[in-house]
């Protein structure tokens, strides 16, 4: 029998932007190419700024098979055994920064994750955290005052109109200096704060190092800010067509469009390797 040509290899990719297409979708193209590449001994799974259920949705839908990350890299959940294996919470600092960001800026939503809330509680509504919660098919849970949500913080997103996030997004940053947190871009829309060292890319570390996966066998795939450390420390870091610049720039390889089943053409470049491999 011959050996299965993937194994010792993961797998792992962005969802929106990224696997999803424009109507956040799972094409048949994709579905098949990862369905070959489990199939050949190989760990897939994904690596998103989504929650544990609106993930859950399409994990059901594909053959993952190790453990995902979800909020943009403070969670690696096992979906298998439905919990968390590991998880980084914001400071308490991060409590006074989500105060001071929503009162310098009256217009931005913001979103606060906590551990164990199977959704977001909303301190502020805008017309992006509407969309937002319509895109990931979450229910609206407000609440007008940061002292009533529970403890054990994941992350707050902000969200708000791109053009407004790029004159902002310095001086929120700046005016959060003191509260020792990480902020990520995560589309266009979002603006993300989550644990100091909290990433897609160290969560990836944390992963292979946890499944006995080496980094040089691992694949990443993405499309936003949100994916750059994970797309640098990959083995092959691979940016869609449609990625930020600076992604592009830090990635090894370049893929097509995420509207042209972008997962199943760095699958079928992997099998090319590999025959080209087989046949040397």
């Amino acid at each position: 029998m011959d050996r299965k040509r993937f194994e010792g290899y993961l797998l792992v990719t962005d969802m929106d932007g990224t696997l999803l297409n424009a109507q956040k979708e799972i094409s048949k193209e994709n579905l098949a190419a990862i369905e070959r590449f489990v199939a050949q001994g190989g760990l897939f799974t994904v690596a998103t700024g989504r929650i544990v259920e609106p993930a859950g949705y399409f994990v059901k839908q594909l053959p993952v098979n190790a453990p995902a990350i979800l909020y943009n890299g403070a969670v690696i959940y096992d979906y298998s055994r439905e919990e968390a294996i590991w998880q980084s919470k914001l400071p308490d600092a991060g409590k006074a920064a989500l105060q001071q960001v929503v009162e310098a800026f009256p217009g931005i939503g913001a979103e606060i994750y906590v551990q164990g809330e199977p959704y977001p509680y909303v301190l502020r509504e805008n017309e992006w955290t509407a969309r937002h919660r319509q895109i990931e098919r979450f229910p609206y849970q407000p609440i007008d005052d940061v002292t009533k949500v529970p403890p054990d913080w994941l992350k707050v997103l902000f969200a708000w109109e791109p053009e407004r996030l790029d004159q902002t997004s310095e001086a929120i940053v700046r005016l959060t200096e003191a509260a020792q947190i990480e902020w990520v871009r995560s589309d266009d829309r979002y603006f993300e704060m989550l644990a100091r060292g909290a990433t897609k890319g160290h969560a990836l570390e944390l992963l292979t190092d946890k499944i006995g996966i080496a980094m040089e066998r691992c694949v990443a795939i993405g499309d936003h800010l949100n994916d750059l450390e994970m797309i640098r420390r990959a083995g092959i870091g691979v940016a869609v067509e449609n990625a930020h610049p600076l992604l592009i720039e830090a990635a090894n390889r370049k893929g097509k469009h995420h509207q042209e089943h972008a997962v199943a053409d760095v699958i079928e470049w992997l099998e090319a390797q590999a025959e080209a491999e087989a046949r040397s």
